[in-house]
């Protein structure tokens, strides 16, 4: 896509073991991303210096301990690109994605929010999981690394609510349909799943009470017309 700039944003909290592969996953895009932005949640085991060695020219930002919300809130601060896009520092990008991405935009240019499909990679050591292998394959809207925001509308909504620690990304997703924002989905593979055990996100989907709090939030904002 003509003139379009990506700006690629990774919170990462003790993430040494995977994060260089993650970093590498986004410099391999057939298109390349404006800016890669690693926003180091208060680590304690070394992943500054691995982020340093691993990708030089990335931005690198320490923060504080406050968590993936706000982690990603700062990345977004600091970029400087059309359109954001996120990863996970423990997942991938297949190398087509930002091509793929992209493309459907320039087919439906009033897009503000396009997302694709998740592929499943169980690493070893990984717990196998029902729900995750019954998803495997699909698109699922509200992952925000599986998709790629236009800044304005982050911006326009305040990005995610740092005071969530689970199911920000599905909060956020509910505000952007709310705001009538304009969705696209992408017949691709955007987002490589990789699950090892210690997932945040599977700890978050053993318990349902956060995604179930982020629909009624969505549900009281429709019938107060916030």
């Amino acid at each position: 896509m003509s003139g379009a700039s990506i700006s690629a944003i990774v919170p990462v909290h003790n993430g040494a073991a995977l994060i260089a592969e993650a970093l590498a996953s986004i410099r391999a895009q057939s298109v390349p991303v404006r800016e890669v932005i690693v926003v180091d949640d208060g680590s304690d085991d070394g992943t500054a210096e691995i982020v340093t060695k691993a990708d030089p020219a990335a931005i690198l930002i320490r923060t504080a301990r406050g968590g993936p919300a706000a982690a990603r809130n700062i990345g977004v601060a600091r970029a400087t690109g059309e359109w954001l896009a996120f990863l996970d520092h423990d997942d991938l990008w297949p190398p087509e994605r930002t091509a793929a991405l992209l493309a459907a935009v320039e087919r439906a240019p009033d897009t503000d929010y396009a997302y694709g499909r998740f592929r499943l990679e169980e690493m070893a050591g990984a717990v196998p999981d029902l729900r995750l292998r019954q998803a495997d394959g699909t698109a699922v809207p509200f992952l925000l690394h599986a998709s790629l925001i236009r800044r304005r509308l982050w911006q326009a909504l305040s990005g995610l609510d740092p005071a969530r620690d689970r199911a920000e990304d599905l909060d956020f997703y509910l505000r952007v349909r709310d705001a009538g924002a304009v969705l696209t989905e992408v017949d691709a593979v955007t987002l490589v799943y990789r699950q090892h055990g210690g997932n945040r996100s599977r700890a978050a989907a053993l318990g349902q009470a956060p995604m179930l709090e982020a629909m009624w939030s969505a549900i009281r904002r429709r019938r107060s017309g916030g």
